[in-house]
């Protein structure tokens, strides 16, 4: 029994002791700059450029620059004559603001004889005839400065108006993503904005919901699909997709994120890999914030209960990530929301929450940027669709 006795206390004293449990993050609350009209936001200096679209006679664009008070700082307006829409926004090295979406054609001067003045004996007044809109068939990249000021508009025809869901910007030119009749493309242009080949990827089955470029050339896409990539067969209802296309313009890796009988999606991507989507298995929902290597191994991932949508950012080698929730979160203190509302998360270089942030205020994200001069920004909806900006401090 003595040998007995102390094997055991050996033992106990060999074994290591238990971690911690991580201690609760308590939510601070979120700040909320102003309410704006706005789709989008970029951040260029010190500057929260924001960008809508107007409708009158014709469609343009509308950017507002703002400070981090809120206060407005300039407003411009993109008007070529003819309509136009934004549908992406992004910042390039140098600040400037690139914009992707739609315009049309000017309307053709029809040359006629004089019409002859017709008889009107009763008076009868003849109504105006509306000129009709042109189809908005340009594929559109704007550059704009800094300040709001257009320095160029290049396009590319298409058979129909194209459907713009993402663009990246780096020091080589400019990717997008979007949907062109039912079918999925990726094209790019050069900083000069001549516009190389545009690239099918999949059917109606797939869709392509963000856009890197990398530093070699090559370009990352992230999105979702219920079909067969490049001989990888789906394996969940629908799983989300990670497509590296190479510089040549061909899909070299596609990589499915899957779970048995569910839907996946991967919705945001930040110029890091960091990315974020959902996963929907029965009538639960999910947002995954994962973290990957440039040959799309994940290093971390985190999943929060929530509504569905999501938008994330890095900042060094921590990750930014805003959800819409409607339930308390695992570590999380001081989080029992009786309706939707934005939940930011901070996660370090491991995907531990370090930091957390929410606010009743405002029910969905819309975008997430950051910039070293002015910090993490976000745009989101508000229970009654209006728009507002909010910071984290």
């Amino acid at each position: 029994m003595k040998r007995i006795a102390l094997s055991l206390i050996l033992l106990i004293a060999a074994t290591p002791s238990a971690v911690a449990a991580p201690k609760s993050v308590a939510v601070k609350k979120l700040t909320i700059i102003a309410t704006v009209n706005a789709e989008s936001i970029v951040a260029s200096g010190k500057t929260i450029v924001t960008v809508s679209n107007t409708d009158g006679l014709n469609s343009n664009i509308l950017l507002t620059g703002m400070d981090i008070s809120g206060a407005q700082l300039w407003q411009k307006t993109i008007d070529s004559g003819t309509d136009e829409v934004a549908l992406a926004s992004a910042s390039d090295p140098a600040g400037n603001i690139w914009l992707a979406g739609a315009s049309s054609l000017p309307p053709t001067t029809e040359s006629a004889t004089a019409p002859i003045q017709a008889e009107n004996p009763d008076g009868v007044i003849v109504e105006p005839v509306t000129k009709l809109r042109g189809d908005m068939n340009l594929l559109t990249l704007w550059k704009v400065s800094p300040l709001g000021d257009l320095l160029g508009t290049y396009t590319l025809a298409q058979s129909a108006p194209a459907l713009i869901n993402a663009i990246s910007v780096n020091s080589s030119g400019i990717s997008i993503v979007g949907q062109l009749e039912d079918k999925n493309f990726l094209v790019s242009a050069n900083s000069m904005g001549v516009f190389g080949k545009v690239i099918s990827i999949g059917t109606a089955k797939t869709q392509l919901n963000a856009v890197v470029r990398n530093n070699d050339g090559s370009v990352s896409v992230f999105g979702s699909s219920a079909e067969a990539l490049a001989g990888k067969k789906l394996a969940g209802t629908r799983d989300g997709v990670l497509i590296k296309v190479s510089k040549a313009g061909t899909v070299a890796t596609v990589v499915r994120s899957s779970a048995p009988k569910a839907q996946r999606s991967w919705l945001a991507s930040d110029p890091s890999l960091a990315l974020t989507g959902f996963v929907k298995t029965g009538k639960t929902i999910e947002t995954a914030f994962t973290k990957f290597t440039s040959a799309f191994a994940p290093t971390w991932t985190l999943r929060v209960p929530s509504l569905g949508n999501s938008v994330v950012t890095a900042a060094g080698s921590s990750t930014y990530g805003a959800l819409s929730s409607s339930a308390a979160v695992k570590g999380l203190s001081g989080w029992k929301p009786t309706r939707p509302s934005v939940l930011l998360l901070v996660c370090d270089g491991k995907g531990v929450i370090t930091s957390a942030y929410g606010s009743s205020e405002i029910s969905d994200p819309i975008a997430l940027v950051n910039s070293k001069d002015l910090g993490v920004v976000g745009l989101a909806r508000t229970s009654t669709q209006t728009v507002s900006l909010f910071t984290l401090s």
